[in-house]
Order: C-alpha cells, then sequence, then structure tokens
C-alpha cells in the first residue's frame, strides 16, 4: 500500500508541476467534472467477451460510480489539439461476469485529445479522439495503460463556455498483471481562461485586435458601423460609409464625402464643393438670387431683363382702359395683366412700379388720388395672383403725363392708363 501511495503522490506532482507551467502561457483552459463507468467483460480477454461484446450491457457488467467521480483539466495548444490530465474514482463489484469485493479504482491519465471539429466546422456539437496514457489502480493491482477514445462534446449557451460531454475511452496494458477495460464517462466541461481577451470568439493569437471585439473576417478587429471596413481602415470608423471614401459617409450620394461637402445633405457638383446649381447656369444656388430659373453671373444667377420684356411691358400698359372716374379692372385686362405676373416670376430680383394716370376731368389732387387707385387695382391683382406686395408698389401721377390729347373723347380715353416699370432688386 506505502508503495501505491508513494505513486500517487508522485502522479499528483507532477500533474500540477505541470498545469502550474502551462499557466504561464496564454491559452484556452477546460476544467472539466462527471460520473465514470468501468467495464472489463468487452475486451477479448479470458473468462471476458470478445472486444465490443455487449458493449452497451450496463446492467450486468458496467460499474457506475453513484457520485461525482472524475476531474480534469486540459489546456489547448493550438490546431484542435489540447494535452491535459484526468483523475477518476470508481469501486468495483464485477469484473464482467466474475464477482468482485468492491475494490477501489483510481485512475491518473495524461491525455492528448484532438478536436475533430476543427474539420467539420460543426456549429455546437464537437466531435473528438483521445489518446494518451496513464496508472491505473484495481485494489492491490496497478499497471500503466496507453488510451485510445472517442467523445462528443455539445456547447451550452451563448458564449459557449459550458459543454456537456460524453466519451468511451479504452485503456490497454502491456503488463501481464494489468486489467485491460472500458471507462464511459458523462459530465460537464467549463472553458476558461485569457485565450480570447475580448471575447469575441477569435484566439489571442489570431486576433490581431486581443482587447477590443471584432470580426473574423477582419481577423478580430472590430467594424464599428458594420460598413464593411474594420475601423483601422475606416477614415470615418463611427458612421457608415463607403469603400471608395475609406469608410467615410457620401450622405446626399454626389460622389463628395461630406467631409469635404459643403452641402453635405443636398446633392451637388464637385465644382462648387458638393452645393447644387439647380438651373444649370453656373452660378451655386447659394449664391443664386434665382436658383431655379437660368441666370447670369452678372444678374446674381437671375435673367437679365431685355429690352423685348420691357417693349412688351410698355405695350401690356397700353392696353389697360378704365372707365371715366372709375378704377375697376375689367376681365379682359385681368387676362392681360396675368403676363406681367408670368414676367416678375421669371424676373425674380426684380420689382415693379405701376404707375396710373388720368385724363384732364377733375381738379388735379382729385386725378392724383384716382391714378394710385388705379394703379393700386392692378397690384392688388398681381398680389392676388401670388407676387410678394414688397415686390410690387403703386404710384398715381394724375393728368400729368398724357400721351394723346385730352381734347377728345379718344384722346382721354387713351389717357385713362397704367403704366409698368421694372426696378432691379
Amino acid at each position: 500500500m506505502n508503495r501505491i501511495l508513494s505513486r500517487l503522490i508522485f502522479l499528483f506532482l507532477l500533474t500540477t508541476t505541470a498545469v502550474l507551467f502551462s499557466q504561464t502561457k496564454e491559452h484556452t483552459w477546460q476544467f472539466s467534472f462527471g460520473f465514470n463507468a468501468v467495464d472489463t467483460f468487452p475486451t477479448d480477454v479470458a473468462n471476458q467477451g470478445a472486444l465490443f461484446e455487449e458493449f452497451l450491457n450496463v446492467a450486468d457488467h458496467w460499474n457506475i460510480a453513484p457520485y461525482p467521480s472524475q476531474i480534469g483539466i486540459s489546456n489547448h495548444m493550438g490546431s484542435g489539439f489540447s494535452f491535459g490530465f484526468r483523475l477518476s474514482f470508481n469501486s468495483i463489484s464485477k469484473y464482467g461476469n466474475i464477482t468482485a469485493n468492491n475494490d477501489f479504482f483510481v485512475a491518473i491519465d495524461g491525455l492528448v485529445k484532438y478536436d475533430l471539429n476543427t474539420l467539420f466546422k460543426t456549429n455546437r456539437f464537437a466531435p473528438f479522439i483521445e489518446t494518451g496514457g496513464g496508472y491505473v489502480f484495481f485494489g492491490e493491482i496497478s499497471a500503466g495503460y496507453f488510451n485510445l477514445g472517442f467523445g462528443i462534446e455539445y456547447a451550452l449557451g451563448q458564449k459557449k463556455k459550458t459543454v456537456l460531454f460524453v466519451e468511451s475511452l479504452f485503456r490497454n496494458t502491456g503488463e501481464i498483471y494489468g486489467i485491460k477495460h472500458f471507462q464511459h464517462s458523462v459530465g460537464l466541461a467549463f472553458n476558461f481562461g485569457r485565450n480570447d481577451r475580448d471575447e469575441d470568439g477569435i484566439i489571442n493569437r489570431k486576433d490581431n485586435c486581443p482587447d477590443t471585439p471584432g470580426l473574423e473576417e477582419f481577423d478580430g478587429c472590430p467594424d464599428s458601423d458594420a460598413d464593411g471596413i474594420e475601423d483601422s481602415q475606416d477614415d470615418c470608423p463611427t458612421v457608415y460609409g463607403l469603400t471608395s471614401f475609406q469608410g467615410c459617409p457620401d450622405s446626399d450620394g454626389d460622389g463628395i464625402k461630406d467631409s469635404e461637402d459643403a452641402c453635405p445633405h443636398e446633392a451637388g457638383l464637385a465644382a462648387f464643393m458638393g452645393c447644387p446649381d439647380t438651373d444649370g447656369d453656373g452660378i451655386e444656388d447659394a449664391l443664386d438670387e434665382c436658383p431655379e430659373i437660368v441666370g447670369t453671373i452678372a444678374n446674381n444667377g437671375c435673367p437679365e431683363v431685355t429690352q423685348e420684356i420691357i417693349e412688351e411691358l410698355k405695350e401690356i400698359g397700353e392696353s389697360i382702359y378704365f372707365e371715366t372716374d372709375s378704377d375697376e379692372l375689367f376681365e379682359n385686362d385681368k387676362e392681360i395683366i396675368t403676363r406681367v405676373y408670368e414676367i416678375l416670376k421669371e424676373y425674380s430680383n426684380y420689382k415693379v412700379e405701376v404707375h396710373g394716370h388720368a385724363d384732364s376731368q377733375g381738379t388735379d389732387e382729385y386725378n392724383i388720388v384716382l391714378s394710385e387707385s388705379r394703379a393700386q387695382s392692378v397690384v392688388d391683382y398681381l398680389i392676388f395672383r401670388g407676387i410678394s406686395r414688397d415686390r410690387i408698389y403703386a404710384r398715381g401721377y394724375g393728368e400729368r403725363s398724357p400721351v394723346e390729347s385730352n381734347s377728345s373723347e379718344q384722346g382721354r380715353a387713351l389717357n385713362r392708363r397704367v403704366e409698368f416699370k421694372l426696378i432691379k432688386d
């Protein structure tokens, strides 16, 4: 018994030393515990069954520990391989068909595990194979063993830090007094350590940004604005942007990134630093007094009043006549005045004075008031059509500017008129 105890102490110290040495490195750790069952029957030895015979005959051949009877620790070394140690306890009441006297069972194993999920890339199920060696005690009988096993792990939870596992391990020994056997295990394992400091699912040695959660496609580095450009290559990492602008946005889609666009929310032209020129007259809207009408630079983006327009306004004025002692417009007059409205809409940086006139009947003072009233009738109609009040004024000139002699009725009718005078704003 002293020989057995000394071997146990030696193996425990060896295991502890190896674990502590490995902990100085940054690798994934896994701690496991669970239950185990020992079966010596399907091992193809004398007085036992053939290999794998009655492999799942739990009632007749399995020695099941009714308490947590297995603990282990392993360290992921990369490329799917893990190295670790495991300690198992049990009580043997039967060696196959042979009854035993509850011999104590202790197994200390060193293991090398290969995660087949490295090849299969499944989401949560991870089959594995295991090999290694160890030392096992069946009561007073002890021997060294070579182990070979197969198992499956199933990851639990979103971060997959807790794992449910099942495993069957075959132990064979070259020593004639050793007892071949299968050991079946089920339990939980817990992944821990600082192999993935930022917990983004990418181990530190493969993570270019190990302290910042990131994405696999960027080798663990983040893409904060989810625009497909990792932050270190993104000139605007917190704002969704375009690859063509190193991750910076172009909100108005005019091909000029916002940081260089003086009008980032209005599609514009590069010549105007991203600001629009709606009417296409070569003057950006902000400096164009008539942004929706083609104009000239000399007239601040508004069209120049031509001599033809001036002549047209003169003809319009000469076409509007009033009855004696009246300021009322006829319907035909209103149709004519509509053309003035259209001219003012087109030449939006011009104001207009409406000059009212009268014939010589009545006093000069009365004719001044009457002529202004006639001009105001025209002004009121233009305001009614939509011309701003501050762009149009009424002036009364009475009988002072006749175009014909007041000596005849025809001449007096021509003098009861209005005139339009455009004034640049």
